[in-house]
C-alpha cells in the first residue's frame, strides 16, 4: 500500500513539474503577440518587435516607427490607402502593439488610437503629413527610452 502511494505522489509531481514553464521559454521576435508579457519591459520590447514587422508594400515615409510620426502627404494618400498599399499592414501592426502593449505611447506622444484615427481619417480625407494626437502638456523622456532598450539589447537579444 505505501509503494502505490508513494508511486502516485511522484507521478503528481512529475505532472506538476511539466507544467510549470521553462526559464528558457522562447521569446519570439518575429510574432510578439505570443511572448508572455507580464513585465513592462518584455511589453515595451514585445511593442519594438511589432513594429518591426515590415511589408515589401510599405516603403519610405510609409513605415511606421517608434517615432509615431505618419509623414504621408495629401498627394501620397492613394498610395498609402489603395489596395496594394500600406495603410491595411500598418493597422495590423498597431492591433499587433496594442496585444502587447496596451498602453504603448510613441515618441511624438501619439497611442494606438491616435495613429489609428490618423489612418482612417487620411484614408477618407486626405492626409496632410502630420499624426493626430493630443498634446498632454508632457514630454515623453527619451533618455529612458533609450536605457531601457539598451537593457533590453544586453538581456534579451
Amino acid at each position: 500500500m505505501k509503494n502505490s502511494q508513494i508511486a502516485m505522489l511522484f507521478g503528481l509531481l512529475f505532472l506538476c513539474l511539466l507544467q510549470i514553464p521553462s526559464s528558457n521559454a522562447s521569446f519570439s521576435k518575429t510574432n510578439p503577440i505570443y511572448n508572455v508579457n507580464l513585465a513592462p519591459f518584455i511589453q515595451r520590447l514585445s511593442a519594438y518587435y511589432c513594429l518591426q514587422n515590415t511589408s515589401s508594400n510599405c516603403t519610405g515615409n510609409f513605415i511606421l516607427s517608434e517615432k509615431g510620426w505618419l509623414n504621408i502627404s495629401n498627394s501620397e494618400t492613394n498610395a498609402f490607402c489603395g489596395e496594394l498599399g500600406c495603410a491595411q499592414h500598418t493597422l495590423e501592426v498597431l492591433k499587433c502593439v496594442r496585444y502587447v502593449h496596451d498602453e504603448y505611447t510613441f515618441e511624438n506622444g501619439a497611442t494606438i488610437d491616435n495613429l489609428n484615427d490618423t489612418i482612417h481619417t487620411g484614408c477618407s480625407k486626405g492626409f496632410n503629413g502630420t499624426s493626430l494626437y493630443k498634446s498632454s502638456g508632457t514630454t515623453r523622456s527619451v533618455t529612458a527610452t533609450l536605457y531601457a532598450l539598451v537593457f533590453l539589447a544586453l538581456f534579451y537579444v
